[in-house]
């Protein structure tokens, strides 16, 4: 169980570190078609929101139950996501990543719904219907057969 909490802090680690050095890239073209405050705002906050998201990600605790723990810790991620997409489209300027921020918010925004209420559903105790888990119907697309 340790092993994959470690594996699993790891993975978001490296996801965080991935998406900090994109913000730093993302904030150095803001500069190009925005005022250096706008970067320099985009740029705080992106990284005020990174920190916000990985210290709630660490806050959820480990129950040791993995089911648990994975919806604990990816709730607060897919928040951070919804988060950083709100950014884009307060401050980006290019249609393509504004779709892909729009689409992210939406998305993401319907998994967390199911998240959570899979998480109400864990927390009871054994489901009798798993069937009834609140899917995410494709919201990541049909996977390849």
């Amino acid at each position: 169980m340790n092993r994959l909490m470690e594996n699993l802090a790891l993975a978001c680690a490296l996801l965080v570190q991935a998406a900090c050095s994109h913000a730093g890239h993302s904030a150095m073209h803001l500069s190009h078609s925005a005022t250096p405050a706008a970067a320099e705002e985009f740029s705080r906050e992106m990284h005020a929101g990174m920190h916000t998201m990985m210290k709630r990600m660490h806050d959820a605790g480990h129950t040791g139950n993995p089911d648990v723990d994975f919806l604990e810790m990816m709730i607060p991620h897919h928040e951070g996501a919804v988060d950083m997409a709100r950014l884009e489209l307060a401050y980006g300027k290019d249609p393509l990543a504004r779709r892909l921020a729009e689409e992210i918010i939406a998305s993401q925004t319907a998994e967390i719904a199911a998240m959570k209420e899979r998480l109400t559903v864990l927390r009871r105790g054994e489901d009798p219907n798993p069937g009834g888990f609140p899917a995410l119907h494709g919201t990541r697309g049909v996977a390849p057969q």
